[in-house]
């Protein structure tokens, strides 16, 4: 029997870490109305209202990403108003290398992003059909983007742009719960590119509500499906958390973006040698220091804006 856990008072407990789920997989059984959703610890799929068969618990979901387990991140990319801007920041700053990609063209510069010959993903000029400013955005990974946005359309998301077929597969960009956005790709541009070793430390999604949020990707991405190529989804120390293997590659937490009161989205960690001076350096060359180095020397990090204003961590190597 599952165990319910959607109460109010379980829900509090939960917040402060007196509930754990070993590896909490959660299921939508009705509306976002009224009470809310009831949750166990079953499976993380999203049902439709009213049906709890087996055979809804797998419909809907896409075929394994070619080269990558279902649903997790596989690239990073950066919407600047000013490309050439951010170029030179996030080199001065951080010490990336950049190589102009095929398709650039005058003002709308597009450059692949290299930290020590390991990719970091892409600078582009932000682009008006998107409607929103993303800042740093990931990229999921599945094989049927055309499927993977239907199922965003079911969800009454909204597909800003594509799908459409790029050198590296299909793609598309979708805002999900509180215009969150973020990009569904066929395949990774570089299978080097990971979250947790090299470049990219951490990818975290700040959102109101943690278990909302779980189910809305879940369904569109296929997390912890049965057939045991989907990512894991445990809930641990107040926050789920998104496992590719034994390998986290995301944290949904119940919190606002660091420095940013109010705002939700996808926030982006970046490994360096050094947080103090990448901290000077940011000042130096235009940024903002927003929440200031702190912690030992191993573990040491800082919250930082580039010039503008688009928040990102730094935490020691």
């Amino acid at each position: 029997m599952p165990r319910d856990i959607g109460t109010t008072d379980e829900r509090e407990r939960r917040n402060r870490g007196e509930v754990r789920l070993p590896r909490a997989r959660i299921r939508a059984r009705r509306s976002w109305t009224g009470d809310g959703p009831v949750w166990d610890t079953t499976g993380l799929r999203l049902v439709p209202y009213g049906d709890r068969s087996p055979a809804a618990l797998d419909a809907g979901l896409p075929p394994r990403a070619s080269g990558r387990t279902r649903g997790a991140p596989c690239w990073l990319s950066l919407a600047a108003r000013d490309a050439g801007a951010a170029k030179e920041f996030y080199g001065r700053v951080l010490g990336w290398c950049h190589v102009p990609l095929l398709g650039s063209d005058g003002g709308k510069t597009r450059s692949l992003v290299l930290k020590a010959g390991a990719p970091v993903g892409t600078i582009s000029e932000a682009s008006c059909e998107l409607g929103v400013y993303a800042g740093w955005m990931p990229h999921f990974a599945v094989d049927d983007v055309d499927g993977a946005a239907g199922r965003l359309r079911d969800r009454n998301a909204t597909v800003a742009v594509g799908p459409l077929a790029t050198a590296a597969g299909r793609i598309a960009v979708a805002a999900g719960p509180d215009d969150i956005v973020f990009g569904l790709r066929q395949q990774a541009p570089d299978n080097r590119w990971t979250v947790g070793e090299g470049p990219v430390a951490r990818l975290e999604l700040h959102t109101g509500d943690i278990f909302a949020a779980a189910l809305f990707y879940g369904g569109v991405l296929g997390w912890a499906g049965r057939t045991g190529d989907n990512c894991d989804v445990e809930y641990v120390d107040g926050q789920i958390v998104v496992r590719d293997g034994r390998r986290a590659v995301a944290a949904l937490r119940d919190t606002a973006v660091p420095g940013f009161e109010g705002r939700r989205g996808w926030h982006t960690c970046f490994r360096v040698a050094n947080v103090d001076r990448v901290a000077d350096a940011a000042e130096t060359w235009g940024g903002r220091v927003i929440s200031p180095p702190q912690g030992p020397r191993s573990r040491r990090e800082a919250v930082l804006a580039d010039r503008e204003g688009i928040p990102f961590a730094v935490v020691s190597e």
